[in-house]
C-alpha cells in the first residue's frame, strides 16, 4: 500500500477519536447515547469501527431499546447528564454483540 494511502487512512481512524477527545467525551466503550427522541441508553461505541451501527460522520443508526425504533444517535457527555439521566442510560443497553 503507497505511503500516502497508509496516511489518509490512519487520519481517518483517527479523526473521530481525537475529535471526540477535543469536545469533551469519552473516547470509546459503553457510552450514553442520546436518540432523536431524546431516549437515554448505553451503547458500546467504538471509534472507526460500527458493529450495530450504520456511520454517518458523527452520528449513528441503530436500533432504540427504549423507544423500540431505528434512530439517530449521538453520545452524551457525561457531565451533561444529572445522576438520574445516568441511571436511565445503564438501566437501557442496546443488544450485546451478536
Amino acid at each position: 500500500m503507497p505511503k500516502r494511502r497508509r496516511t489518509l487512512l490512519l487520519a481517518f481512524f483517527l479523526a473521530e477519536p481525537v475529535a471526540m477527545r477535543l469536545r469533551g467525551y469519552p473516547i470509546g466503550g459503553r457510552l450514553a447515547v442520546r436518540c432523536r427522541q431524546g431516549h437515554l441508553f448505553t451503547t458500546l461505541w467504538m471509534p472507526g469501527v460500527s458493529i450495530k451501527a450504520l456511520r454517518l460522520l458523527w452520528w449513528r443508526a441503530q436500533r432504540c431499546p427504549v423507544g423500540n425504533h431505528w434512530t439517530i444517535v449521538t453520545p452524551v457527555k457525561p457531565s451533561e447528564l444529572s445522576a438520574r439521566e445516568r441511571r436511565t442510560a445503564h438501566k437501557h443497553r442496546d443488544l450485546p454483540i451478536p
